[in-house]
């Protein structure tokens, strides 16, 4: 009896272990070499250059990779140096979780089922600050600008001391390591739960006051 409740305990376990192992969303490993992820979402740069800021990156727009975790591999690389108008200024890239996440659709993923979010980097930074961020956001678009709902106080993750110039494995617990920043008006806080449910974009936002630069490479990006 004893043995047929071990066998049964380990079968069991083997099962669920599988299903966890199998239940990963991947977002992207680079390895296409384009700008579309494995869920058939677009890679995006960005500047504060909508808000009037002079903060430079390369590339602006889409998102080529290069320079992969090995010698045959891709990565997502960006490169910028923060401008002097804005007081706090930024650049920042990030990917929709599918192709229809972004303006004009603004579709929506549930990602409630998910814990952790697991990526790997490598960089310099001569300063500011790097943080992964959650954005919430609703259906209708600012001309291609997703509208916010929160007015910028996004979840964020804060992943600067994760940069080096060699590569790290970065693991971030969506619910206990992102937060939303310390300036949120009481109007636009919203529950992490609201927030995976209705998601649309992740982002790694890069911002300094003091004109700072940052190189830095992404890659093999999941969720589980």
């Amino acid at each position: 009896m004893k043995r047929f409740i071990g066998m049964a305990f380990i079968i069991s376990t083997l099962l669920s272990t599988s299903a966890f192992a199998t239940d990963r969303l991947h977002i992207d490993s680079f390895a296409d070499g384009n700008m579309i992820s494995e869920q058939g979402g677009w890679w995006y740069v960005y500047n504060d250059a909508r808000n009037g800021g002079n903060t430079e990156v390369t590339p602006l727009g889409t998102l080529t990779p290069t320079k992969g975790t090995d010698t045959q591999g891709y990565a997502a690389y960006v490169e910028g140096t923060t401008g002097n108008r804005l007081g706090w200024d930024y650049f920042g890239f990030g990917v929709t979780f599918t192709a229809t996440s972004g303006c004009p659709k603004q579709d929506k993923v549930n990602l409630s089922k998910y814990t952790t979010l697991e990526f790997k980097i490598k960089g310099n930074a001569s300063g500011g600050r790097l943080t992964v961020v959650l954005p919430y956001t609703g259906q209708t678009c600012e001309g291609y600008i997703p509208k916010t709902l929160t007015h910028w106080a996004d979840y964020e993750a804060s992943i600067t001391s994760d940069v080096s110039e060699n590569w790290q494995t970065v693991r971030l617990n969506l619910r206990n390591d992102f937060a939303q920043p310390y300036w949120s008006k009481a109007e636009d806080i919203v529950s992490i739960e609201k927030v995976l449910q209705n998601a649309s974009q992740l982002q790694w936002h890069f911002a300094s006051p003091d004109g700072d630069t940052l190189s830095v490479w992404i890659d093999d990006i999941y969720l589980y």
